[in-house]
């Protein structure tokens, strides 16, 4: 199923995957509508943006207001909840709103990983199962219903994405300023993705020098052989565009905590917490002083790194590699929010989660640029195995996985395909 332009039978597909989308994620919200105690990060966001409107301080703190400004977190998610919450004025109306326009903005991140695959891949049957799974994937149907960072993130993500495969293959400045303005949007929610701002650009380089026919690829560079300058313009348009949403930020935290703050202050925590193999002795070191200041904990993070690394070299390598992965995967994320959904989320975690794994890898051996593709995603995962690992962190990564699985069947529906074809014309008359 290989074309450039979209027909009827993959729209009328794609239309029933929207809807099943749609109506999975409706089923979930119905059966959270009423449920309104909030707890950990979503209790804390949830009151984080009730201080901003009411008292218009900008401060993460736990359980409680913080009653002082701070940076702890990136403030994408905190404006949307509190731009809800300002609309609306009732705390707890906000809650259904939010989760409402969650379902709905989750169910349009379908259509981007559509849209994503098919302009990437050129494959329809690979798109449109790149769709399905997302559709039924059970962590991305129930975090719709959580004020967590989440579901924004992952729409961002695959905007981004969009936008700067467009943006390449036209060649068009304009589309580049805006390819980095959804660049930064993506950051104001989740900042992991800040060190791999290069890498379209590291790419456009090596497939203008390499080229690369096959159907099966990302085409960067539609208008082969860009130069030099042309793809340093581009990285300076897309730059423009990031900094313009990121300099708010840069000048609040100047101006309100006196210091240049690149993305949020709170990577301490997480660092230190993943510093203890198989969570062995879990913070039992750590002083009360160095448990409520981020440099602190940072600090004492990586001293217990490389004290680790001196004196149990392997236990150290096999935690922040093999370890903290099958921590991340061991299983889907949010798994028992509902009364018997633990059984059949696993179920689904793992039907794309293996076949997902293999079909990277032969997906990425076709080419370079499909190579570049699951790189990406390798990498979001090596940026997340230097924190405390958890099966949330495994969010943004499972769609990488998913085109994978994707790939894997459409791969393999070819190759049975073309084997009745070669049957048949091998038949004698």
């Amino acid at each position: 199923m290989e074309s450039k332009k979209l027909n009827r039978k993959t729209v009328v597909f794609l239309f029933l995957i929207f809807v099943l989308a749609l109506g999975l994620r409706a089923r979930v919200f119905s059966k959270q509508m009423n449920v309104m105690n909030l707890s950990y990060d979503p209790r804390n966001y949830w009151i984080m943006s009730h201080q901003m409107v009411d008292d218009g301080i900008y401060g993460y703190a736990y359980d409680n207001p913080s009653g002082e400004p701070n940076a702890r977190v990136m403030p994408g998610y905190p404006l949307f909840l509190a731009a809800v919450y300002k609309i609306l004025g009732d705390k707890y109306l906000q809650i259904t709103a939010v989760r409402l326009l969650q379902v709905i903005i989750s169910s349009f991140s379908v259509l981007l990983g559509f849209l994503f695959v098919k302009k990437a891949f050129k494959n329809d049957l690979t798109a449109l199962l790149t769709a399905l799974f997302m559709a039924v994937y059970p962590t991305y149907v129930l975090s719709t219903v959580m004020l967590l960072t989440e579901t924004l993130a992952l729409f961002t993500m695959l905007l981004y994405f969009c936008l700067s495969l467009y943006a390449f293959e036209s060649g068009k400045k304009g589309i580049h300023f805006i390819t980095g303005v959804a660049f930064g949007l993506h950051l104001m929610i989740r900042p992991a993705l800040l060190p791999l701002f290069i890498f379209p650009f590291v790419f456009a380089l090596i497939s203008n020098r390499q080229g690369d026919n096959s159907p099966d690829c990302i085409n960067l560079c539609k208008k082969k052989n860009h130069s030099l300058i042309s793809i340093a313009l581009f990285f300076l348009f897309q730059l423009f565009g990031l900094i313009l949403v990121m300099a708010p930020w840069w000048i609040r935290n100047i101006m309100t905590l006196g210091t240049f703050v690149l993305t949020a202050e709170g990577s301490g925590n997480p660092f230190l917490a993943g510093t203890y193999p198989y969570f062995k002795d879990y913070f039992t070191d750590v002083t009360d002083e160095i448990r409520g200041n981020n440099d602190y904990q940072m600090a004492y993070g990586i001293k217990r790194l490389i004290e680790g690394l001196k004196t149990d070299f392997w236990l150290y390598v096999r935690w922040f590699t093999i370890g903290k992965t099958a921590y991340i995967f061991h299983e889907p994320y949010l798994c028992r929010l509902l009364i018997n959904s633990e059984a059949p989320s696993k179920v689904i975690h793992f039907f794309i989660l293996i076949p997902g794994a293999i079909g990277s890898v032969i997906h990425a051996v076709k080419s370079i640029k499909s190579f570049w593709f699951y790189f990406y995603g390798l990498t979001i995962l090596g940026l997340q195995l230097m924190f405390v690992p958890d099966p949330r962190f495994a969010y943004l990564i499972m769609f990488f996985i998913i085109v994978g699985a994707a790939h894997l069947i459409s791969y393999i529906a070819g190759l049975i395909t073309r084997g009745k074809r070669k049957a048949q014309m091998e038949v004698p008359v």
